[in-house]
């Protein structure tokens, strides 16, 4: 697996990842009517050009160029996205992923990350050293849903 910059051409993979993965992993956690309404936000193509333009966005590809996770942060130090494929968890490729977010966090000499995890990701980010500072109700549209606003420093020692 290799973890190369996202470009715009890869949006049609991560749209079809991004609602893949919360319709086939994410509905452990969440209800159906919840479910719809998150993957409904991958229909918003035009923000996620945006997110590859003006974030570090990264995927984990395959040697046939084929997207099986990504994640991205903003240069305030905010980890906003982080999926992995749904047929390809378990594999290491989140680890793969956040190793490439906290270097370049350090390369852009932020203190801490902050990421809104949902109740799945929860146990991969406490793993990963985060910390739960916040229980949080996010509403989309008519559904609200839980999810958790995690810090983890990048001070050395911690």
């Amino acid at each position: 697996m290799q973890i190369r910059t996202a470009t715009l051409q890869d949006t049609g993979q991560l749209k079809s990842l991004y609602q893949g993965t919360i319709m086939h992993i994410n509905s452990r956690h969440y209800n159906p009517e919840q479910v719809r309404a998150w993957a409904a936000r991958g229909e918003r193509i035009a923000s996620l050009e945006n997110k590859i333009k003006e974030q570090y966005f990264y995927v984990a590809v395959t040697p046939e160029d084929t997207i099986t996770g990504f994640a991205s942060v903003e240069a305030d130090g905010e980890l906003d996205m982080m999926f992995v494929h749904k047929d390809f968890q378990g594999l290491g490729i989140a680890g793969l992923l956040i190793r490439r977010i906290f270097e370049k966090a350090r390369e852009l000499g932020l203190p801490s990350l902050t990421s809104y995890v949902s109740i799945t990701a929860r146990p991969f980010f406490e793993k990963m050293g985060f910390k739960v500072v916040e229980t949080r109700q996010v509403d989309l549209g008519e559904v609200s849903l839980t999810n958790y606003k995690m810090i983890k420093s990048l001070e050395p020692g911690q």
